[in-house]
C-alpha cells in the first residue's frame, strides 16, 4: 500500500496533515495513475492508528532533522504493516487535483489560514 502525508510548520509546531492512501489501477503510481485518473486517493487513509502514529512521528522527525520549510509531502510504501520511505517532495502540487489540498480540506484548515501561518513563520525567521 502506498500512502502520502503532507507536513508543514507554524510558529509553534510541526503539523502532519491527514494521510492519503493511494490505490492505483496500475502496478505503480505512475504518470497515468497520477494524472489520467488511473488511481484513487483516499483521505484519510484506511490504515491502523498504530501505522498513522508511526508515519506522523517519522514525518515530523524528518521535517525537523532535515530542516525543511514550508509545506512538503512525504510518500511511503507500507509492507507488512511497516512504513518505508519512498521520497520527500519539497515542492508538492497545489492544484485542485493534488494531494495536499485534499489533506488540508480533510484537516478542516483553510488554505488561507495555512499559508498565512507559513508566511508569518517565514517573516519571523527572516527577522532573526
Amino acid at each position: 500500500m502506498e500512502v502520502s502525508i503532507g507536513v508543514y510548520s507554524n510558529q509553534n509546531e510541526i503539523i502532519p496533515l491527514p494521510i492519503t492512501e493511494i490505490v492505483s489501477e496500475k502496478d505503480f503510481f505512475d504518470y497515468e495513475a497520477k494524472y489520467q485518473g488511473k488511481a484513487k486517493e483516499i483521505t484519510p487513509a484506511n490504515i491502523s492508528e498504530e501505522i498513522k502514529k508511526t508515519i506522523n512521528k517519522i514525518s515530523k522527525d524528518l521535517y525537523q532533522k532535515l530542516n525543511l520549510k514550508g509545506i512538503i509531502r512525504i510518500d511511503f510504501i507500507i509492507v507488512n504493516d511497516k512504513p518505508h520511505l519512498l521520497e520527500i517532495n519539497t515542492v508538492p502540487g497545489l492544484t485542485e487535483e493534488s494531494i495536499i489540498p485534499k489533506q488540508i480540506s480533510a484537516a478542516n484548515i483553510s488554505t488561507k489560514e495555512l499559508f498565512e501561518s507559513m508566511l508569518l513563520l517565514a517573516l519571523n525567521e527572516k527577522k532573526r
